[in-house]
């Protein structure tokens, strides 16, 4: 009877043991789940912060539609939610930042002087026309020439900023008139819907990032804008130590060289030269409303270069920026956040080694006291 009661008490402790095991090993996992919790948000706040940036910052896919625009250059400390861009948002004309398009000309207008040429070739550009008529002097058309329509195509891209054209028709004739000539340009751009790339680029950009509601006002709050769209370009790109080639062939597009926007903000675009930067960088600003013209100089017979100029909000005097040379002097490394800004808001100086092309800085000028009057 003993030997029965000890044996019935050994079996119940087995049992008592067998519930107490199974419920301290279910307390085990629960502890093991919420100390692994604690431990992923004990993290140190640098490490936190590492990973929101690598989110944000993270390269556009070049398996991603170009229809649909993400941006690494995210302003918030997350992760943002993206505004999705596609064509049939993109408006459908070029950003008119000198209101150019308030101007109002006779059918066939007499342009008297170079600035008068280019300003009317810039005007049918931004308007949605690349071909147009008009009147020109005796002594513009050079003995009937086309030299003085090629240089107004050429200066209107400080502000049109896709050059990777080719003339169709480019021409002066005599028609009998003792004090004029009949002058006709048509371009035609080689790849144009990569010029339209670009575009929606850009404007995506300022749609996740917008600028003040009714534009910009303040010089610093404007200054800042751009210095963030200085930073995106540098991150996004590398330069290409291709350079200036003046014998590159004839057959050979903008493209093919890295000169256009599109070879800073298509996809799949991984370098650029200097035309290529500054182009990119004057699209965006554009479409944010800031005054910013591309410039080109530094002109010798084995190398050019190219930056930007920005005409404050304010009305203060002219800046110069050039993102290559800035970019030139910081790594190009993945997760990059470091980018220098010596040559960011500086002033036009010969000082800082930068010599605009004459022709084209007199046109620049001679286009916003115009625009100033206006």
């Amino acid at each position: 009877m003993k030997r029965m009661q000890k044996d019935s008490h050994r079996v119940l402790s087995l049992l008592l043991a067998l519930i107490l095991s199974v419920s301290l090993s279910a307390c085990g996992g629960n502890g093991h789940k919420e100390s692994s919790t604690v431990s992923e948000s004990s993290k140190p706040q640098s490490e936190a912060s590492s990973e929101a940036s690598r989110i944000v910052s993270q390269p556009e896919s070049d398996t991603e539609s170009s229809q649909t625009v993400t941006h690494p250059e995210s302003d918030t400390s997350g992760t943002q939610t993206v505004i999705e861009v596609t064509m049939e948002d993109l408006p459908e004309l070029m950003p008119d930042i000198l209101k150019l398009r308030e101007k109002k000309y006779d059918e066939m207008p007499l342009l008297e002087t170079q600035e008068q040429l280019s300003e009317y070739a810039l005007w049918n550009f931004v308007s949605g026309s690349l071909e147009f008529e008009c009147r020109i002097p005796w002594e513009l058309s050079y003995g009937l020439s086309a030299e003085a329509l090629d240089q107004a195509c050429s200066d209107a891209m400080c502000y049109y900023l896709f050059s990777s054209y080719r003339p169709w028709d480019m021409l002066t004739e005599d028609d009998g008139d003792p004090d004029s000539v009949y002058a006709k340009v048509k371009i035609v751009y080689d790849v144009p819907e990569y010029d339209q790339e670009a575009r929606l680029k850009a404007y995506s950009y300022v749609v996740n990032n917008p600028p003040p509601e009714g534009g910009f006002t303040d010089y610093e709050e404007e200054k800042e804008y751009a210095r963030k769209v200085h930073d995106y370009i540098a991150r996004r790109i590398a330069y290409d130590p291709i350079g200036y080639e003046p014998e590159l062939p004839l057959t050979q597009t903008r493209y093919d060289i890295y000169q256009e926007a599109y070879n800073v903000l298509g996809e799949g675009q991984e370098t650029a030269v200097c035309a290529g930067y500054a182009r990119a960088f004057g699209l965006i600003c554009q479409y944010a409303g800031i005054n910013c013209a591309w410039v080109w100089g530094n002109e010798t017979e084995e190398s050019s270069h190219a930056w930007n100029v920005l005409f404050p909000c304010d009305g203060s005097e002219p800046v110069l920026v050039d993102v290559t040379w800035d970019d030139g002097q910081s790594p190009d490394l993945p997760e990059q956040t470091y980018v220098d800004d010596t040559y960011f808001y500086i002033p036009l100086s010969a000082e800082y080694e930068h010599e605009a092309d004459e022709e084209m800085w007199a046109f620049i000028q001679y286009l916003n006291e115009g625009a100033r009057s206006r």
